[in-house]
């Protein structure tokens, strides 16, 4: 850095107290500029926006908007407002945003550099930028970033064996929650950047869990070294669980917490968020033995939808002290209908050829005994083409209306198939106390229940069921069978 003496001899000063050092970034209308404050005697981060340069309708209104909440806020992660003003002299026109200095790093430029980062690095993280985001979201109204990115965040020297302090942030696209973003004749701009951006952000809409997918979206780049938008992805989700390899399965399931592409299923607050990911190792851990009773029944519910994978149908429903997953009929779309459907229509084909033939041949038959026998072969085949076609309209009418439901009361799991207006017919009826085993082999999609005793179907007391007979796929099956893991590694209170 340009010693202050030497600045005060060859460069201009602004408004008589800042020197420009050097250019930090610089885009389209915007100049990040490295100065120093001859009042304070301290390096500043000076935030230039160009009139020079063509800018967009909203640049000069977003930039007073980000003095206007940088001026309000008081967070030790969160470079100090210092002053801001027009100027027009020196060679500038434009508006100035003068911020403290922060000597770091940022977290796009470690990335950049191949920096590995340990699970504990993303979840040191994870834990102070939540609690920046904490505070802007608690403010009233709530201020939300809006651009949580690798290059928003600055990190300070740390140890060897630790990162530094992180700090937040280029607030260009800070926006209080309540303002009205938009009148009607003004065009709809997307902000954000992609990748980071969840999927509201492209009509320009922004709440807190707007945050929380670009801070998770960030903590993806982080563990796995890729840009969000070089991953796989499945519709609007991204699926970054085999280049996580390297990673516990609980950060893994966070992680897909906070980049849910519905709104509704992230987090509702970044303290719910912070609250997920220190309960994540004792919720999905094998080792610890926290139950579901440790955990309020609102945030058990709520943690066990949002870590649901993306798309999916199946449902959780909570009532008097019972936990009941429901999945969803196969429907026609399943491989079972289109064959049951086949075994129906070609009963029925049976059935109106049996009767063409009897039709035709009769009339040349001669004999009681020739049509006593055609008789008996005619009603022969159109018995076994009914119970065929019968069979197949059953199996079509399970494919569409068939659900299966898991019951976990505190002591007891019901497993059980429901049909409109039938009653549940139970495969699985016992205590938690008679459960040998509840398995789900690594890379298999079957479950099995090992069972000492079964008070629904005497002497079955080994039941499985797959993720292709259910007609759902891998990562529901493994989600299942975390709820299931949970429910048994709770204890039992007596009362």
């Amino acid at each position: 850095m340009v010693s202050p003496n030497a600045l005060q001899k060859t460069t201009p000063r602004l408004r008589n107290r800042y020197s420009v050092q050097t250019t930090l970034g610089a885009r389209l209308g915007r100049r990040t500029l490295l100065g120093f404050d001859h009042s304070n005697n301290s390096p500043v981060v000076i935030k230039y926006l160009c009139f020079d340069d063509p800018l967009q309708p909203n640049d000069t209104k977003r930039f007073q908007e980000e003095i206007a909440v940088l001026k309000v806020l008081d967070h030790p992660a969160i470079p100090a407002y210092i002053d801001s003003f027009d100027i027009n002299q020196h060679g500038y026109s434009g508006l100035m945003l003068v911020q403290n200095y922060i000597e770091g790093q940022s977290l796009y430029s470690l990335i950049h550099e191949q920096k590995p980062f340990s699970e504990s690095d993303v979840r040191h993280l994870a834990r102070h930028v939540l609690d920046i985001l904490d505070y802007l979201h608690s403010q009233q109204p709530s201020i939300i970033h809006r651009d949580i990115k690798p290059s928003s965040l600055v990190l300070t020297p740390g140890t060897s064996s630790s990162l530094g302090k992180v700090y937040l942030v280029d607030f260009g696209l800070v926006q209080r929650a309540q303002e009205p973003q938009t009148v009607a004749d003004e065009p709809i701009l997307i902000s954000g950047t992609p990748g980071y951006r969840p999927p509201e952000q492209l009509g320009d809409r922004a709440v807190a869990a707007t945050d929380l997918y670009s801070l998770g979206a960030t903590l993806v780049h982080v563990a796995t070294g890729q840009h969000p938008n070089t991953l796989p992805q499945r519709g609007l989700r991204i699926l970054f669980g085999q280049e996580l390899g390297h990673m516990s399965r609980p950060l893994k399931a966070w992680l897909r917490w906070l980049t849910q592409p519905k709104q509704h299923k992230r987090p509702i607050s970044a303290q719910a968020a912070l609250q997920g990911l220190e309960q994540a190792d004792e919720i999905f851990s094998p080792t610890h033995r926290l139950s579901l009773i440790s955990l309020s029944q609102r945030f058990q519910r709520a943690i066990l939808e949002r870590m649901a994978p993306a798309n999916t149908d199946l449902k959780i429903l909570e009532y008097s002290q019972t936990l009941e997953v429901i999945f969803p009929p196969l429907g026609w779309r399943n491989v079972r209908f289109g064959l049951a459907l086949g075994k129906t229509l070609l009963g029925g084909l049976s059935i109106g050829l049996s009767c063409l033939g009897c039709l035709h041949l009769w009339p040349q038959l001669t004999g009681f005994w020739q049509h006593l026998l055609a008789i008996i072969i005619g009603l022969g085949w159109i018995q076994l083409s009914l119970r065929v076609s019968y069979q197949g309209f059953k199996a079509v009418l399970t494919s569409l209306f068939q659900q299966m439901s898991i019951q976990l009361l505190p002591d007891i799991i019901l497993l059980g198939y429901r049909f409109p207006c039938r009653p549940v017919r139970y495969e699985i009826n016992t205590y938690k106390q008679d459960i040998q085993d509840i398995d789900l082999q690594p890379g298999s999609s079957t479950i099995t229940f090992h069972l000492g005793h079964n008070r629904t179907v005497i002497g079955k007391v080994k039941y499985s069921f797959s993720a292709q007979s259910l007609g759902i796929s891998k990562s529901e099956i493994r989600w299942i069978n975390d709820i299931l893991q949970l429910w048994l590694k709770q204890r039992v209170t007596s009362t």
